[in-house]
């Protein structure tokens, strides 16, 4: 569905693929830290940086023909402490490595309105240290 999708856009960090082992220091000592928000190198590998502070943004929509009104809000929150990603593992000083499955609990919740659900609709993401 699109707008899981942007909405898990916000979790990009805990894309959550099948086990590998964790980098090593050499590995992901040589590759360039782009914080999030720049441009990303093109067709090389990367350190994502999601610094403390600063605003992550994310836009929600919900578009469609059978509307008469269309909404379409973006969204920011702030990390308490910066969070390096690169692929699926997340780091907390940039070193240290760990799996973002095992490190980061996330729960999506998408619920639209309808006869199954005669409420109003909720989009919702919650990410929890696991530590």
């Amino acid at each position: 569905m699109k707008s899981i999708r942007v909405v898990l856009a916000l979790a990009g960090l805990l894309v959550f693929a099948g086990c590998a082992s964790v980098p090593s220091p050499e590995e992901v000592g040589k590759l360039p830290v782009v914080r999030f928000g720049e441009a990303v190198p093109a067709g090389g590998e990367y350190i994502l940086y999601f610094p403390p502070d600063t605003p992550i943004r994310t836009n929600v929509s919900i578009k469609g023909n059978i509307f008469a009104k269309e909404a379409e809000q973006p969204l920011s929150v702030t990390l308490k402490r910066g969070i390096y990603a690169y692929k699926t593992w997340v780091s907390y000083d940039g070193v240290s490595w760990q799996s973002g499955r095992k490190t980061i609990h996330a729960d999506v919740v998408v619920k639209i309105p309808g006869y199954g659900h005669p409420e109003p609709g909720t989009v919702a993401i919650r990410l929890d240290d696991r530590g």
